[in-house]
């Protein structure tokens, strides 16, 4: 590629080629290796960790204050960190199947939580659930964003290979 820089006369032409070439070579090599697909994994895989870990210490702070609450992120947390743990053995496929069935559970919840507090006025801690439920779909959405970007990325490599 060198000597074919060289070769053009024009500056801006043997710029934009140098940049075509090394935008081409990147781009295959992120195809041939999966690294996005690898590296979203991860990213999801480390966040996910590290949303269990934030639960676990804020149910540990919780825990003589509020006893419910407390359960909730204790639960949440647990949830986090078996997702994680799932994704890893199991690959992008369990983050998946674990986010499409927990997006309509948190969005039922929502549903229920709102009704709940209308019935019962002002419910204990019903405005904390359903931040949480709110959270708990925009988490599960980017999961499922992420999990499926990096199931493309494995299936446009491993048909690559081919």
């Amino acid at each position: 590629m060198k000597a074919e820089v060289d070769a053009i006369e024009n500056g801006n032409a043997a710029l934009s080629f140098a940049i075509g070439c090394v935008w081409g070579s990147i781009k295959e090599r992120t195809f041939t290796m999966a690294f996005a697909a690898r590296s979203v994994r991860f990213a999801t895989i480390a966040g996910m960790l590290a949303l269990s870990f934030l639960g676990a210490v804020t149910t540990g702070r919780m825990i003589d204050a509020n006893a419910s609450s407390a359960m909730v992120f204790g639960l949440t947390s647990a949830l986090f960190g078996a997702a994680a743990g799932c994704s890893y053995l199991r690959r992008p496929m369990a983050l998946v199947q674990t986010a499409c069935s927990l997006i309509p559970l948190y969005i039922l919840t929502y549903v229920f939580l709102s009704h709940e507090i209308r019935m019962a006025g002002a419910w204990a801690d019903g405005r904390l659930y359903q931040a949480l439920a709110i959270e708990g779909v925009v988490i599960w959405a980017a999961v499922l964003a992420g999990s499926i970007f990096s199931l493309r990325v494995e299936t446009l490599s491993t048909v690559k290979r081919t």
